[in-house]
């Protein structure tokens, strides 16, 4: 329990501390002001609409009166006076008419209104003014005024209580307060609410990267999936980057695995050789012999990181300053013509086909690479007699489509997307030379293209099928 209270306090001072809540309570001051501001105007609407009714009903007893006064003189209007203090009304209404001999009423009936053509005053003053006219009643009371100079030196004074009225508008000035009160402590509240879930969100994501960082790359930032909040989409787009790197951590272990493995191999036929040349005496055959087969191994350990390098460079998105629009057709023809005669060395089927006018903006040296790779491939594990096919066209959105087949062994379905990874080899392939690069070389070539290339079962041998898509293709019209 001690400690739980130990911690709320921290807990509490990071929320307060975070800039969410410190906006959360900006704009709950602004909004306050401002809800204040809206409400003191309302309250002072309310507050002139009340002293209007006030000053409309003082001038309507006014008026009756002065009809009295207009009918029976000043005695009719003494009458009528005495008349309506006896009443009692509820508020009081309280009448006076007095001679400006005995008491000049204009000195301390100070106007905030004046009507001249009628040479009435409207007034507010404490009822303490009255109070030797009015008995009973607070002296401390505002009451409201109107003043009537009557020709002959009388002066009629109607007022009204204010009591009630007052008492409305202290109760509209309460709620005012209330609401303005209600308003702030509502916003601190939910900024707090927002700021302590903001503080969890946060807190998860550096538990994460915490936990990346001391090697758990399987860690993921938790998602509410909600589509609509910009933090479960970062939290996506950052898992979206952490999977990618754990990826990439994870291909790179690989790929320095395997080339330990397939370099392993090689240098210690190399030292072996060397070794057997210090150790017994050779003719100059053997010397031959050895000095041949250390330089095709020193070659082979040459090729795979030429190889590596090659892929690494694609991958990281090689200056295009060698792109240019070429024609597609004269690559093919090239290539046919040099496969022809491999064909024939190895006596093999060789066929060749390619829709007329194709063009293409690109890498020709790349996709000359990817086009070797794979038909190296398909002629390597191709038997005697069998056929080996290349067949180029465009289709109506204006693709480039390669296809390339062999009568080969083929690949396992489930292999597909296993063998364009670096060094992967299939089991039947172990024995024969290469270092299992070509086909991931071939695939970083087709994503620099922005291409897709699908393999499929040939029944026997397999099917290579490239689809350059409209957006390299068009680029030969932008380009020319």
């Amino acid at each position: 329990m001690r400690q739980m209270w130990m911690i709320k306090p921290r807990i509490f001072r990071r929320i307060v501390n975070t800039s969410v809540f410190r906006l959360s309570v900006l704009y709950a001051v602004l909004f306050s002001l401002i809800a204040a501001a809206a409400l003191i105007s309302v309250y002072k609407v309310a507050e002139t609409q009340i002293k209007e009714q006030v000053d409309t009903r003082l001038q309507l007893q006014t008026n009756l009166l002065l009809k009295k006064y207009e009918s029976f003189a000043v005695e009719g209007l003494i009458e009528a006076v005495k008349i309506n203090n006896q009443k009692g009304d509820q508020p009081l209404f309280f009448y006076l008419l007095i001679h400006r001999v005995r008491l000049d009423l204009t000195r301390f009936v100070k106007p905030d209104k004046i009507i001249k053509e009628r040479n009435q005053w409207f007034a507010s003053r404490p009822l303490g003014d009255m109070a030797k006219y009015i008995d009973g009643h607070n002296k401390e009371d505002e009451v409201r005024v109107l003043l009537t100079v009557l020709p002959g030196g009388y002066q009629l004074l109607v007022g009204a209580e204010l009591k009630e009225t007052q008492g409305l508008l202290n109760q509209l000035f309460r709620a005012t307060l209330i609401a303005i009160s209600i308003i702030f402590t509502v916003s601190i509240i939910i900024g707090f609410l927002m700021a302590r879930n903001m503080v969890r969100r946060i807190s998860a994501v550096t538990r994460t990267a915490d936990n990346i960082v001391e090697g758990d790359l399987s860690q993921r930032i938790p998602v509410v999936k909600d589509p609509n909040n910009e933090l479960d989409r970062l939290s996506l787009s950052l898992n979206r980057m952490l999977g990618r790197n754990e990826e990439l951590m994870q291909s790179m272990q690989q790929v320095t695995n395997n080339l330990a493995h397939d370099l392993r191999n090689p240098l210690n036929r190399i030292r072996n050789r060397l070794e057997s040349v210090q150790i017994r005496e050779m003719q100059e055959a053997d010397y031959t012999e050895v000095i041949d087969d250390t330089i095709h191994d020193i070659d082979s350990v040459i090729s795979t990181f030429n190889a590596l390098l090659s892929i690494a460079q694609i991958e990281s998105g090689i200056p295009r300053n060698n792109w240019a629009v070429f024609s597609f057709n004269k690559l093919l023809d090239d290539l046919a013509e040099m496969y022809e005669a491999v064909a024939q060395e190895q006596q093999k089927t060789w066929e060749y086909r390619a829709e007329e006018n194709l063009e293409l903006y690109g890498s020709k040296h790349l996709l000359a690479q990817l086009l070797t790779n794979l038909l190296d491939n398909a002629f390597k594990y191709t038997p005697i007699n069998g056929l080996v096919t290349l067949n180029a066209s465009s289709d109506e959105h204006s693709n480039i489509n390669i296809q390339i087949t062999d009568s080969g062994s083929g690949i396992p379905k489930n292999e597909y997307d296993k063998v364009f990874k670096r060094f992967h080899r299939l089991d039947s392939a172990r024995s024969t030379e290469g270092n299992g690069l070509g086909l991931s070389l071939v695939k970083a070539v087709v994503d620099l293209h922005n291409a897709e290339i699908k393999l499929d079962d040939n029944k026997p041998g397999l099917i290579v099928n490239i689809i350059l898509k409209s957006s390299q293709t068009s680029a030969v019209t932008k380009v020319s």
